[in-house]
């Protein structure tokens, strides 16, 4: 055999040898190219239970579960397995900003390990037969192969579009075009998933184990797969792309003419979860510290979590926890889960200029209301959106979280009206070097904000010392602190101490699917399918079944419920921009779709869910257009101020909302993205793989 041939094999998706795939999983590594010093045979693991589970074990461990270690970090398994997630998905979404990702696009080229993980299910499913009288339970385990095949294929589908389908396991040739497989129709892909899916629905066990598929975890992977494909159906024909060969296959887009057929699909699906007895967490009486819970143990081992990932320091680790505490709360690293206002904003509870939609700590006349401490503005916040936050005056870790930008001077009365400092228009940058009141009566600390000088201290009249800022920030000097005068909170462990909140210390699972987004799932199908023609299905009225389902989610976090069904209406949106009403930051063609994507941003932001989002719907590059991140930055009066005793200082608050200092880069998203390109080292490898449009 030829050396270019070798190559060619050992680099494609299609030629890693089961029994590799098996013994590097057996012994915890996760690269799949690594030889092992003992192969263990198909007959070796076939013929036993065991060896079986040891099979299945090693399809879930390599599944691409978009979780804690996903990252375009180069050393990543093509965006898998790799502690260095800085949150990359949620960056280009507003969800949240860091100075390690100011401007990304999440393209990871999930496309050879991908194929090397559906070789492996195929080989699976090919020799269970030999060995299937001594295996029990021996259709379901078909099934949940089935299911990984599926899972799998969806990750490469929502990527590039159509793909290669592999029915079977390629053998070896010495000629390397007999491996050479051309890319099939977008449609066939999603319904070849959509078959695995409804095998896997019709055959696997209703046991539920967690971090284990089961009747119900196909169906809600089903649901996600199928509103996919009718969000693709019915936004994404301008993205369509024939192959240029043969002039027929559509490479990448789906028939608009299936829409409400996969629409359907979703519905359908969702209403299979039920059957499994999920529903919300609702464990806690207190609504903010209930919607905390979810992402901790306690709501993973809860009848909300539907699919999740385990994690233990004997196998598999993460760093959320490292990563994106806030500085002062990690032993190192910290300071990556800064929060923009744009998403903070679409919440209930706080005012908001009708006109603008943006938060409003002003009054009429344009100057600064005053609040009598950090925690009042907070006050009235709902609980969903003040559990997925930390908040001033609180404390972590034995840390009271200290937020501000500065210290108003002495000589300034709180009574007396200030000016707002800065236009909060979403565009304006101006420094407050540049704001002549903050130049003569701000304090303001240059250099790091957890290392301020007792010398640089604000010395007040009676001899108290407040440090000029907060320790957390907001801060504007290249430090870690935040810039948008806010951290998040959600899938945080904050029972680890600060030494403990180190690197590969995180254990707290993942949850992949839980049940708030299948009831998201059904009320967006559902209006989907009002909204075009299908009023009614199984004898339920479609626009009643989403405005029950938007009100449980809506009820659970504390939020204000849709007074009636009508308010989920198709008056058109069409034109309305960001920055003009209320929630205006997300986009949508009507008043009820943008009711349902609005929940989708407070119920799933964080949770990887989001760009996928904005990608189906076909609204990223017109949402995230120019976009510049916004803050709410907090300054404090001196006048009236004392220290409590975790040592932050206490006194009345102004907040100015504007567009962050630093990181208020214009971010914008390109069309091109909305499918990834084919990478080139799989294209060398097999001519027959046509490129996506516009790479």
């Amino acid at each position: 055999m030829t050396n270019k041939i070798k190559r060619t094999m050992r680099s494609t998706l299609f030629i890693i040898h089961c029994s590799l795939f098996i013994s590097v999983a057996l012994t915890s590594c996760q690269d799949l190219d690594v030889l092992p010093r003992n192969i263990t045979t198909n007959a070796d693991i076939m013929t036993s239970a065991e060896g079986v589970e040891a099979y299945m074990a090693a399809l879930y461990k390599h599944l691409p579960m978009e979780d804690f270690n996903v990252s375009i970090d180069g050393s990543s398994k093509e965006g898998y397995h790799w502690w260095g997630n800085f949150g990359e998905y949620h960056i280009m979404t507003g969800e949240l900003v860091n100075k390690n990702r100011i401007n990304t696009v999440p393209q990871t080229g999930y496309w050879s390990y991908g194929f090397q993980l559906v070789r492996q299910v195929n080989n699976f499913l090919e020799q269970l037969p030999q060995w299937g009288a001594s295996i029990p339970e021996y259709d379901e385990l078909v099934a949940e192969a089935r299911f990984i095949r599926a899972y799998t294929y969806f990750a490469m589908v929502k990527r590039f579009g159509g793909v290669p389908i592999m029915e079977g396991v390629q053998e070896m040739s010495p000629d390397e075009s007999d491996l050479w497989v051309p890319r099939q129709s977008h449609e066939r892909c999603v319904d070849y998933i959509l078959e695995d899916l409804d095998y896997a629905i019709d055959h696997m066990t209703k046991k539920q184990i967690p971090g284990r598929a089961n009747r119900y975890v196909a169906a809600a992977v089903k649901s996600r797969v199928a509103l996919y494909a009718g969000s693709v159906a019915r936004y994404g024909q301008k993205y369509n792309f024939v192959s240029k060969v043969d002039g027929t296959t559509m490479l990448t887009g789906l028939p608009e003419s299936r829409a409400n057929e996969y629409f359907q699909k979703a519905y359908e699906a969702s209403l299979i979860v039920d059957e499994g007895g999920y529903e919300l967490y609702k464990a806690n009486a207190d609504k903010m510290e209930n919607y905390a819970e979810i992402f901790s143990e306690k709501g993973a081992n809860s009848k909300e979590a539907i699919f999740i990932r385990q994690y233990s320091q004997d196998n598999y680790v993460h760093c959320w926890d490292v990563i994106f505490s806030p500085s002062r709360f990690a032993s190192t690293y910290g300071g990556r889960y800064m929060i923009p206002l744009d998403w903070v904003e679409l919440f209930d509870g706080m005012p908001k200029d009708p006109a603008t939609g943006y938060l409003k700590t002003t009054n009429d006349d344009g100057e600064y209301i005053v609040y009598k401490d950090c925690r009042e503005i907070y006050q009235n916040w709902e609980p969903r959106l003040k559990a997925q936050l930390l908040l001033p005056g609180h404390v972590y870790k034995g840390n009271e979280l200290d937020l501000r930008a500065g210290i108003i001077n002495e000589s300034e009365d709180p009574d007396d009206e200030i000016e707002k400092f800065v236009a909060d228009d979403g565009v304006t940058t101006t420094a407050y070097s540049n704001v002549p009141y903050v130049r003569m009566n701000i304090a303001r600390q240059s250099g790091n904000s957890r290392t301020q000088p007792e010398s640089g201290m604000y010395v007040m009249k009676n001899g108290t010392k407040l440090y000029k800022n907060g320790i957390d920030g907001p801060w504007n000097s290249n430090d870690d602190a935040t810039v948008t005068g806010f951290y998040g909170r959600k899938w945080l462990d904050l029972s680890l101490s600060v030494a403990e909140t180190n690197l590969h210390k995180s254990i707290q699972p993942w949850i992949d699917i839980r049940y708030a987004e299948i009831l998201l799932n059904r009320a967006e199908a559902a209006l989907e399918l009002f909204q075009n023609g299908v009023t009614t299905l199984g004898g339920q009225d479609l626009q009643q079944v989403a405005f029950e389902c938007v009100n449980a989610i809506r009820e659970r976090g504390g939020a204000e419920l849709l007074t009636s069904k009508a308010e989920l209406s198709d008056v058109s949106r069409e034109g309305i921009k960001r920055g003009q009403g209320i929630n205006a930051f997300v986009y949508a063609p009507n008043e009820g779709l943008h009711k349902i994507r609005v929940e989708r941003y407070r119920e799933l932001s964080f949770e990887n869910k989001i760009f996928w989002d904005l990608r189906r719907w076909f609204t990223f590059d017109t949402q995230i257009y120019e976009y510049r991140r916004r803050a709410m930055i907090p300054f404090m009066f001196a006048k009236g101020a004392t220290v409590n005793g975790n040592g932050n200082p206490e006194g009345k608050y102004i907040y100015d909302t504007r567009v962050c200092e630093r990181f208020g880069d214009r971010v914008s998203f390109s069309t091109k993205f909305y499918y990834d390109g084919i990478p080139g080292n799989d294209r060398a490898n097999n001519p027959l793989l046509e490129q996506n449009d516009m790479y």
